[in-house]
């Protein structure tokens, strides 16, 4: 097995903006209607590459189709999404596949209190075209405990396992994955630490976890890079998004 950890200084996200966030895009989504298989904007404008393919407007069972070229002319890349369960006091769920050339993918997402929100589920399962068929094939499951979240972002600790953990598991591996955050040094910043562990499974784990041992340094550096470039991208995007409020936000979704 081997595991890596790298903390990061990442911009907050007040817990009273990110409920505030929500309900907006929730409003916004409600605001919605559906006409002959159109997805209508609250202005009459048509929700582009979008459309209801099944059952009626955000009822259990409403499926909608999004349909667009592939790059380089490979054909189009389809994604449906099935609405499970619409209720804001309780749970927002959906299930989803998409097809196209890079492989295929199926799997579910729920956000449950999407009013208060409590946490975020996702599960998915997926099979790569062009990829070695060891690592083809994989499944995916993540949690995010919202409350343990911000408790330990604004050092409140006392919670007993990480408010953010996520699993990849392939024919050869697992690579599990937490994060935790805690209050920064200065200018309320969050200090993150992203851990990975990976090991080998099935017949072949002594060899990937010697093969782990001998990629070792590689690996490190490759979980560093990516940690950091996504925590770039996360610092040039995200206080531009706190700056906004619920009308604005609102406004920026529809343009």
């Amino acid at each position: 097995m081997v595991r890596i950890a790298r903390t990061v200084a990442l911009a907050p996200v007040p817990r009273p903006w990110f409920v505030d966030a929500l309900g907006a895009v929730t409003d916004l989504a409600e605001s919605t209607t559906a006409e002959d298989g159109r997805v209508l904007l609250p202005d009459g404008r048509q929700a582009p590459e979008l459309r209801l393919a099944e059952g009626r407007h955000l009822r259990p069972g409403a499926v909608y189709e999004s349909t667009e070229e592939a790059d380089a002319g490979k054909g189009t890349d389809t994604v449906r999404i099935t609405v499970e369960e619409w209720r804001r006091t309780h749970a927002l769920r959906v299930a989803f596949s998409g097809s196209g050339s890079d492989g295929d993918l199926t799997g579910r997402a729920a956000l449950f209190g999407p009013d208060r929100p409590d946490r975020v589920e996702l599960s998915g399962r997926a099979a790569l075209t062009g990829v070695w068929s060891p690592l083809s094939r994989f499944d995916v499951d993540a949690e995010l405990r919202c409350g343990d979240w911000w408790q330990t972002a604004d050092g409140g600790g006392g919670v007993r396992r990480p408010p953010l953990r996520a699993r990849l598991t392939c024919g050869v591996a697992r690579a599990e994955l937490t994060a935790v955050p805690r209050p920064g040094p200065g200018h309320g910043d969050w200090e993150v630490t992203v851990a990975v562990r990976v090991r080998g499974r099935g017949l072949l784990r002594p060899l990937v976890s010697l093969g782990l041992a001998l990629a070792r340094r590689p690996l490190t550096r490759a979980v560093a890079e990516a940690v950091d470039d996504a925590a770039r991208d996360w610092n040039a995007q995200v206080p531009q998004l706190t700056a906004l409020g619920p009308e604005e936000l609102r406004q920026k979704l529809l343009t």
